[in-house]
């Protein structure tokens, strides 16, 4: 029997305007009325998440950062942090630099990036929903490098985005040499840098066994490749039917996809038991 519900946001959740459309807001609340906890999993940081999902009643918690962060919402206190000493997050960029991505660091549940990353943001996300999502989540910084010598905590996550796939590709080469951090490839020119002990199906586990809800009770619901894991660990795992190709093959079944009610089809298939 499900208990608790582990639900990727982008590409997953909300359709490509960043909604959640009525049928699976419905199916959702019908869900958490039967008790059973629904839970963001996503690489977003905690300032990132949609005001959208103030339509789905009692999330208590969430999981951010790609996994690095477990929140508690009820007792707004973290749960759980992994994340990179600030000097890897350092040896992370400086692999990097030669290729001059659009650089972005996450810390405390915001992100943190310079005027000049601001721009170039600006510039390939005007227009979309996006860069909403950015201008509240983001905080400005004169010096990445700066910043991470004089932070003391840890670093959650770290974007790279190129203009090339070739020059992603050669920088992932590179960060092969660096130890102790975990690269996941969102999209054809993007990486995402992590703790190597960070990730999204550890972290929902560790959260349900919290909760005192075995594996096996768990429906997870994603996309991409930063959410391999979470459809791994999951006793259920539901794939949406616009995933890329590797997680099609992996999930126990594939649902629509994010524009089409793809998470209200699998939650009324699975946990509510119609149709």
């Amino acid at each position: 029997m499900i208990r608790l519900i582990g639900l990727d946001l982008d590409g997953t959740l909300l359709t490509r305007n960043k909604k959640i459309t009525e049928r699976t807001a419905e199916a959702l609340n019908r869900a958490a009325d039967r008790g059973i906890g629904i839970v963001p999993v996503t690489g977003r940081p905690l300032a990132g998440l949609p005001l959208e999902l103030d339509r789905i009643r009692g999330i208590r918690y969430a999981v951010t950062s790609n996994g690095a962060c477990v929140y508690d919402f009820g007792r707004k206190t973290i749960l759980r942090e992994t994340g990179m000493e600030p000097e890897k997050a350092a040896e992370v960029l400086s692999a990097a630099k030669d290729f001059d991505p659009i650089a972005e660091i996450f810390a405390g549940g915001y992100g943190y990036h310079t005027p000049d990353t601001s721009r170039r943001l600006e510039k390939r996300f005007a227009g979309t929903p996006v860069m909403d999502y950015i201008r509240r989540s983001r905080r400005s910084m004169h010096s990445l490098e700066e910043f991470l010598s004089h932070f003391r905590g840890r670093i959650e996550n770290i974007s790279l985005m190129f203009s090339d796939p070739a020059d992603r590709d050669l920088t992932s080469e590179k960060l092969e040499t660096v130890s102790g951090i975990r690269v996941i490839r969102p999209w054809p020119t993007d990486l995402e840098i992590t703790h190597e002990a960070a990730e999204k199906g550890d972290a929902l586990m560790r959260l349900a066994a919290m909760l005192g809800i075995a594996a096996e009770d768990v429906m997870a619901m994603g996309d991409g490749d930063n959410d391999q894991s979470l459809l791994e660990q999951a006793g259920l795992s539901v794939a949406m039917g616009n995933a890329a190709r590797h997680i099609l093959e992996i999930a126990d079944h594939v649902t629509g996809d994010n524009e089409h009610d793809g998470v209200a089809s699998a939650v009324e298939k699975y946990v509510l038991q119609e149709g």
